[in-house]
């Protein structure tokens, strides 16, 4: 077994704290898992699937130039007045 590390902590030596957490997927999943955490605790969980991935917007506009996508803002949204 390992020694439990050690961080300081206003001017203390304490142990590191250690996040538990409880996954909801079957015994026998293999699989990667996103976790939303809000102060210590797992507010949602979410099993990736084989074909999603996950990167910043700057990566995946970096990865649209290098594959020569065209990317354009959208004007408007939802809320936008398409008769003006």
């Amino acid at each position: 077994m390992s020694a439990q590390q050690m961080i300081m902590h206003h001017g203390i030596r304490i142990p590191r704290p250690v996040l538990n957490v409880d996954l909801h997927v079957l015994p026998e999943f293999t699989g990667r898992v996103v976790l939303y955490i809000e102060n210590g605790q797992v507010k949602c969980d979410r099993q990736l699937l084989d074909d999603e991935h996950i990167c910043s917007l700057e990566t995946f506009i970096e990865m649209a130039r290098e594959m020569e996508l065209r990317i354009e803002e959208a004007a408007g949204g939802t809320d936008s007045n398409t008769n003006s």
